[in-house]
């Protein structure tokens, strides 16, 4: 286990996190899993025999990236970086408590941030590793009810497609992931409710991180699972953006 690859994943005790944890657990890898609640991370630790190392961390609290990435180093450091912690706000922006909003922003933009400018500069000196950053389809089009979101992922978008191209040379890459509607705990505690297994083509958290396992194996810097999400998204994405913002308004709302 000691010559093991070492994988940190953020927001790993569900969902799209959760199950990159037990892929990468598949690959070889040790997964140091990053969540708030200890109580899933011991469950997916007690799954995988000790390949799992619980870090049990509020990204949004001071220190706590600073914590992680030194809990990487005393393994070693990260050969593989999942951003995966975020959390999404359905409603009307003006009717959202600012302090929800920020803290949204703080986990799903600067934890990202942060924890890979803490992470990556070692991987570069070593020559090898890799950035995996969750986005959203999302990221492609503005989202009118949905908005504060939307903008995390389109930063989340731009900052893996930059960091692609300047680490370029360096043997570490970065992609950005951009799932659709996929059904996991994150629709229900943003408020989205029935509309992701009401959306056609909606995918699983299997199927997103199988798809974007199989990109990032085949070299690719943007990936969006699922080809009716792939086709939605080109669409709205060559629509003009008016037409755009008032479709996902439509959607919602």
């Amino acid at each position: 286990m000691s010559d093991a690859p070492l994988a940190v994943v953020t927001g790993a005790s569900s969902g799209i996190g959760a199950e990159f944890t037990r892929a990468l657990l598949a690959r070889g890898y040790r997964v140091l899993a990053v969540a708030r609640r200890a109580d899933r991370l011991a469950a997916l630790e007690e799954d995988s025999d000790g390949w799992v190392i619980p870090e049990a961390r509020d990204l949004n609290e001071q220190g706590s990236i600073e914590a992680v990435a030194a809990r990487a180093e005393q393994y070693g450091g990260a050969d593989l970086l999942v951003c995966n912690a975020g959390r999404g706000i359905r409603g009307p922006f003006v009717d959202t408590a600012m302090a929800d909003t920020l803290d949204m922003l703080r986990l799903n933009v600067l934890a990202s941030v942060e924890l890979t400018g803490r992470v990556v500069p070692r991987m570069v000196e070593r020559g090898s590793g890799g950035v995996i950053v969750v986005s959203s389809s999302l990221g492609f089009v503005s989202t009118p009810y949905f908005g504060a979101y939307g903008a995390s992922k389109a930063f989340l978008l731009s900052f893996a497609e930059a960091l692609s191209t300047e680490l370029e040379g360096t043997g570490v890459r970065a992609m950005a992931v951009c799932p659709g509607p996929t059904i996991s705990e994150f629709s229900e505690v943003a408020g989205l409710g029935d509309r992701v297994e009401d959306t056609p083509g909606h995918t699983t958290v299997d199927q997103v991180v199988a798809g974007a396992l199989r990109a990032w194996d085949a070299g690719r810097t943007v990936t969006v699972p699922g080809m009716v999400t792939r086709l939605m998204t080109a669409a709205l994405d060559h629509a003009p953006r008016s037409v755009a913002r008032r479709v996902m308004a439509g959607v919602f709302r």
